[in-house]
């Protein structure tokens, strides 16, 4: 049995560097790349860039579970690499946006987990947003602290499965945490497994 498991959180919370530890633990975690309308940026090797027309096509043949407009770019999730990874028993990952988390327990109600991975203070995902340089407007950060602040009011309380603070320095840990949790919830507990990479 396998689940999908979705990190939760706004830009800058650390999403890819967990995803990219949890790849390293277990080669069964199979990344969801989505489609984008923007041309790849240098090393950038998880998302897979079409043009608007190609994306259109694809979902029109009912390719994608949904189409997201993110700071003026498609970004579009696949439906099949999602259900072949856990035909295969692997493990499909994907950061997601918790307003779109109902695309998500419609399409897969009885098989996902889901993480919210917060910054531990304001200033530090300051710090990270800004460090990353994709934030020339400031709308990036202005999201993630509405974002923060409704988390905070407990809003999403009802899609989290598990929630982590993710402190500086502490992403190996984080990541053992959330693949021991996620081997629970497929009913392996902690035992090792072929797969998992020393």
């Amino acid at each position: 049995m396998s689940k999908f498991l979705l990190l939760l959180g706004p830009s800058g919370a650390g999403k890819s560097t967990i995803i990219h530890e949890l790849r390293d633990l277990d080669s069964r975690f199979i990344y969801i790349s989505p489609y984008i309308t923007r041309p790849l940026r240098e090393g950038e090797k998880d998302k897979i860039s079409i043009t608007d027309e190609v994306m259109d096509t694809m979902d029109g043949k009912g390719e994608f579970l949904i189409i997201n407009n993110l700071y003026d770019i498609r970004y579009a999730t696949p439906r099949l690499p999602i259900i072949e990874a856990m035909e295969q028993k692997n493990f499909p990952i994907l950061d997601w946006p918790i307003s779109k988390m109902d695309i998500m327990t419609q399409a897969f109600p009885e098989d996902l987990l889901t993480v919210y991975i917060a910054p531990p203070t304001i200033e530090e995902l300051r710090h990270r947003i800004k460090k990353d340089g994709r934030d020339t407007d400031g709308s990036r950060f202005r999201d993630a602290k509405a974002e923060l602040k409704r988390y905070w009011a407990g809003e999403f309380d009802n899609y989290c499965d598990l929630k982590i603070v993710n402190q500086t320095g502490q992403t190996i840990e984080i990541s053992q945490k959330i693949y021991s949790i996620y081997l629970k919830s497929t009913g392996e507990g902690n035992k090792p497994s072929k797969e998992q990479k020393a």
